[in-house]
């Protein structure tokens, strides 16, 4: 063999450098596997916020200072203004503002009866006066300063109803965070009411047109549409099928193991044919288990599984990735579970199967019309 010149350590090295390499590596692996589920779960859940934050409650935010903001919109027309000659300059604003008529006339009174040319700043009622925001409106000085106190230079609007929308939020709701609450609020309201309209005749018929009839017709869209909305309807939707067992079944042939969903009892003329009760099963398929096949089984060849509904769901979903903890096989775990069995009866086998003379076959028959790569023959 070769030496290694390089000095690399090669598969075969039981050296302690190859020991603490393995260690090191093994720990960092380890360390790997057990922070990235907490970051992960924090990435996916900011990630959900910020896109129910952006597609969501922004919007509505915006929709509710919209309509606050067209209501409490007190701008004017520079038309409808006047001009002081000379103009006096005011704090926040300088010369860049208007009056209205009535008080300019009031301060041409004033004028001559004092006999002065200029208007002194001490005279101006800022209830009158208007700042101009653009070449065409403006709002009241009051409002102005109240945008001014609360936005930087570059964020000013150039709109009237842009600085009424900011008006909305300071005055009305003392900040974003209370009015991103009320748009929370009205978002569950919202749903809540439009659940209730699509389950009725009407409602559920119109979901229908619209699915059929307009997101049926577009390719892509049909696509996307119809895989979101096998999820959406898995997590929030009442399950139409109620599961009473969780069992497991050989299937689709023995020595394969699938789990199932018992729905129910089966059709009367299985049964009959079958000489012994039939259930029916659901094999869900992965990652949907909401979808996959209806089997009808004999109750003498299924096994109850010790797992609830979600946690056979949470199985399927992940393909067999997520197993419930106290099904996780371990030797310890195999060991006990079957020591249980056999102190429940010696002669139990571990799986239930019917008898010959429940068949009418025997186990030698059984085991000639299978070929040795376990295919019925």
């Amino acid at each position: 063999m070769a030496e290694n010149t390089r000095g690399d350590v090669t598969a075969d090295d039981d050296s302690p450098r190859a020991r603490q390499k393995s260690t090191a590596t093994r720990f960092f692996l380890r360390g790997v596997a057990i922070s990235l589920p907490p970051i992960l779960t924090v990435v996916i859940l900011l990630w959900l916020a910020q896109g129910v934050h952006y597609y969501i409650i922004q919007p509505i935010s915006l929709g509710v200072k919209f309509s606050i903001a067209s209501v409490i919109d007190d701008s004017r027309e520079l038309s409808v203004l006047k001009e002081l000659s000379p103009p006096v300059s005011l704090l926040g604003c300088g010369t860049n503002y208007r009056i209205s008529k009535a008080h300019f006339e009031e301060l041409q009174e004033r004028l001559q009866a004092e006999g002065k040319r200029v208007v002194d700043r001490s005279w101006l009622n800022k209830e009158h006066v208007y700042v101009v925001i653009n070449t065409q409106q403006a709002i009241p000085y009051a409002d102005h300063q109240l945008v001014v106190r609360n936005t930087s230079s570059g964020e000013m609007p150039r709109s009237a109803r842009g600085m009424y929308m900011i008006v909305a939020t300071v005055k009305h709701f003392q900040g974003q965070f209370l009015l991103s609450a009320f748009a929370i609020l009205i978002t569950v309201v919202l749903l809540y009411f439009l659940g209730r309209l699509v389950t009725n005749r009407l409602g559920a018929w119109g979901v229908r047109q619209f699915e059929s009839t307009l997101v049926s017709r577009v390719p892509l869209v049909s696509n996307v549409y119809s895989s979101v909305k096998q999820v959406t309807d898995f997590l929030f939707t009442e399950r139409t099928i109620e599961y009473n067992r969780i069992v497991a079944i050989e299937y689709p042939r023995r020595g394969i193991w699938s789990l199932g969903f018992v729905t129910g009892e089966s059709l009367l003329e299985m049964t009959t044919v079958a000489g012994e009760p039939l259930v029916s099963i659901l094999v869900p398929t992965s990652p949907m288990p909401v979808t996959g096949y209806t089997i009808n089984v004999p109750k003498s060849e299924i096994v109850d599984l010790n797992v609830t509904i979600d946690q056979a769901f949470q199985f399927c979903i992940s393909c067999g990735v997520l197993v419930p903890e106290h099904q996780a096989v371990t030797t310890e775990s195999l060991q006990k579970a079957l020591a249980r069995r056999l102190t429940i009866g010696v002669d139990q086998p571990a799986v239930t199967r019917p008898t010959e003379a429940q068949t009418g076959v025997s186990p030698e028959e059984v085991a000639e019309d299978i070929d040795p790569k376990g295919e019925p023959v």
